[in-house]
């Protein structure tokens, strides 16, 4: 199925494929697809594979109807088929549907005019790059809305005796670009770029909160005991100010989510500003427990090789794909060599490594929790896993399970049946558990041991 490569379409091929789904189980021309018109629309799978394919369609459906009627129209079809394609991840694509849902309830129209905004700039665009009314034609493929013709739908909007929503929307954003912020001119705007922008992209503010753990004697006495001069002996709290709530995460045995600045530890001594992420609450939550709490656990806490401020560094790594200041991330090893840090490195690993739950959230500092998640996921199990970080959850069938990843039959957004490499890490849920007697899969020894390389 085309639609199983999304890339390669645009607005006119997502189209096509909505009305060859929504006529799968409808006389003629049908308005809106159904889970079942679109279970309809697929290759007839095996009766065995069945509830596969039905808890495949479901989900689709889930994030498609927009309107919470049961169905999608054509509008919410292509909106959903080209964020597919253009979003960057699945929470980022799940902001937008969320401020988008809020907007159509106030204008059921907002959405179609808004691809209808799009689609004629990004063919104006390419009319004026000579590439002629043929091609203009279907020019929302991806290629995107050139920095001008996004400040031509604004003026156009701003400009309308039409009192829409929209005009709003352009109106914050011209404001924004003559005070010199969000638009540089040689950006192009996907689809979902030019709503982000319209709806009001948002960035947040990232802090490294540095606390000395000496409370002052490094900076009188590090250089006779360490060898080296420290202002402080760090520990490091990452914190993002996100507008529904501001979050410093931390590690100390548990992974934390606490009030910035409500830790055990005090008040900073320093906070060092480190620039600006544009990943959600939930984004750097999902991550901190999915991912980083397997890596980072009470066991394995160490004051010197294994602590905060390597977590802090690999919290940044994700937010910002950067590095914490060197002097805090090379400080364990610039004090691993001394008999004084040697000697304090249990009592420290005891304190350090050992808090328990403060207020807000915690991993439980185990890896329990994803060890009993992952001791679910048995062969004829429906899991919802992702391919990638962020990436958009995906129903598969567990066909057999390695130690950090297991192997999956799924269906794709055509409909084929493919299988997947469904890694640990990417794990979501455990959706329904095996039918009984459900036959585990004699995987050839090459395809086991790949499981887990």
């Amino acid at each position: 199925s085309e639609l199983a490569d999304g890339a390669a379409l645009g607005f006119d091929g997502f189209r096509t494929a909505f009305h060859k789904a929504a006529a799968a189980v409808a006389a003629g021309s049908a308005k809106a697809v159904t889970k079942e018109a679109l279970l309809g629309s697929w290759p007839e799978p095996e009766p065995s594979r069945m509830r596969l394919a039905e808890a495949t369609s479901e989900a689709v459906m889930r994030d498609m109807d927009l309107r919470g009627n049961h169905q999608a129209d054509l509008m919410e079809w292509i909106h959903y088929w080209a964020l597919e394609r253009d979003s960057p991840s699945y929470h980022a694509s799940k902001e937008v549907n969320e401020k988008l849902v809020q907007a159509l309830k106030s204008d059921q129209q907002v959405l179609g005019r808004m691809q209808m905004h799009f689609e004629t700039a990004v063919g104006e665009d390419a009319e004026g790059a000579g590439a002629g009314a043929g091609v203009a034609a279907d020019a929302s493929d991806g290629a995107g809305l050139s920095a001008e013709g996004l400040l031509r739908v604004c003026q156009r909007l701003r400009d309308s005796p039409k009192e829409v929503l929209e005009k709003k929307w352009a109106k914050e954003v011209l404001a924004k670009h003559d005070a010199g912020e969000g638009i540089e001119e040689d950006e192009a705007f996907s689809y979902y770029d030019f709503l982000n922008v319209m709806l009001g992209r948002k960035r947040f503010k990232v802090s490294l909160y540095m606390y000395d753990i000496s409370d002052g004697l490094a900076e009188r006495w590090s250089w006779l005991l360490l060898g080296h001069s420290f202002r402080g002996i760090w520990h490091t709290g990452v914190v993002v100010e996100w507008p529904e709530k501001s979050s410093e995460f931390w590690f100390g045995g548990r992974l934390f989510e606490s009030e910035p600045g409500t830790t055990p530890f005090g008040k900073p001594l320093e906070i060092r500003p480190l620039g600006y992420t544009h990943k959600l609450r939930q984004e750097a939550w999902s991550h901190v427990a999915q991912v980083l709490s397997e890596e980072f656990t009470k066991a394995n806490y160490d004051v010197l090789t294994h602590n905060c401020n390597h977590f802090s560094d690999k919290l940044m790594l994700f937010l910002r794909n950067d590095h914490i200041p060197e002097e805090v991330r090379s400080q364990p090893e610039m004090v691993m060599s001394t008999v004084t840090a040697r000697a304090l490195r249990p009592a420290l690993n005891q304190w350090l490594g050992g808090f328990d739950k403060q207020d807000g959230r915690a991993t439980d500092g185990s890896g329990e929790e994803a060890r009993l998640l992952w001791e679910a996921v048995l062969p004829g199990a429906l899991i919802s896993f992702s391919q990638v970080e962020g990436g958009r959850p995906i129903v598969g069938e567990v066909r057999n399970r390695g130690q950090q990843a297991c192997l999956v039959c799924s269906f794709d957004l055509g409909g084929a049946l493919v299988a997947r490499r469904a890694p640990r890490s990417l794990l979501v849920e455990v959706l329904r558990p095996p039918p009984p007697r459900y036959p585990e899969e004699d995987l050839p020894e090459a395809e086991r041991l790949a499981l887990d390389s």
